[in-house]
């Protein structure tokens, strides 16, 4: 990742727009030439993903501090960090917050105060956490494979 990952105050603006996008989506259900088409609210997840190198890793952990939740991914004894991670945040309700098919090393996203299961998937392998977000202090929430030796 070779973009610079945005500050918190540029991240307000879109962190509004999507409140108000989430907000003007959530209608109720109408009719249509006899049909019932039903729309439903979207739930927009602002997240950051990244950590590969030593400057990533160093610029996540210092902006790490304004994401309410922080999921960090490693594998083996030596704890290197892993890519490619498949992940999924759903509330208790399985709606889904966020889903990505490349998480990692470092994913951080923006939720607002709840229950959530996390579920993470590397070679083949999950694993899930369930997470209570308070609304005031983050939480970091580690994955970590067994994985082979490294050769």
């Amino acid at each position: 990742m070779n973009a610079t990952i945005p500050s918190t105050r540029r991240l307000a603006p879109t962190l509004l727009a999507a409140a108000a996008l989430a907000s003007a989506l959530a209608v109720s259900p109408v009719r249509a030439q006899d049909e019932l088409i039903v729309v439903e609210p979207v739930r927009v997840t602002t997240y950051v993903n990244g950590g590969i190198g030593s400057n990533e890793e160093q610029q996540m952990q210092r902006m790490a501090k304004d994401w309410p939740l922080r999921m960090i991914f490693s594998e083996r004894k030596d704890n290197e960090f892993v890519a490619d991670v498949r992940l999924l945040v759903t509330d208790t309700k399985g709606n889904a917050y966020l889903q990505l098919a490349n998480a990692g090393p470092m994913t951080y996203a923006m939720l607002p105060a709840g229950k959530y299961r996390v579920t993470a998937s590397f070679k083949g392998m999950s694993e899930t956490r369930e997470v209570t977000l308070d609304g005031k202090t983050g939480r970091d929430v580690f994955f970590h494979w067994k994985g082979a030796p490294k050769t």
